[in-house]
């Protein structure tokens, strides 16, 4: 089953002005096992992909028509507490 996507467009954000961090945190807050967030930016945030990354999340980032970028942002599975780590 493919993992469940929220999508987060914040480049009517950025082009007025508005600093998205804040929404996007928040959105990464609500994550659960398994989803993924989806971004949608007029460029490719590296400051943000280096913060999440920081906390675990993988970046997928394709440019689309026009200059805008599509980043999805995902975790590794979950590993059940009583498996033992792959060494």
């Amino acid at each position: 089953m493919p993992p469940v996507t929220i999508t987060l467009d914040v480049r009517e954000d950025i082009r007025g002005g508005r600093e998205p961090f804040p929404r996007i945190m928040e959105a990464v807050g609500r994550l659960r096992d398994g989803e993924q967030l989806r971004i949608l930016a007029p460029f490719e945030p590296r400051p943000l992909i280096g913060v999440l990354a920081a906390q675990g999340f993988t970046a997928n980032i394709s440019p689309l028509d026009g200059g805008d970028f599509e980043i999805i942002f995902s975790t590794p599975p979950a590993v059940a507490s009583d498996e033992e780590p792959l060494l």
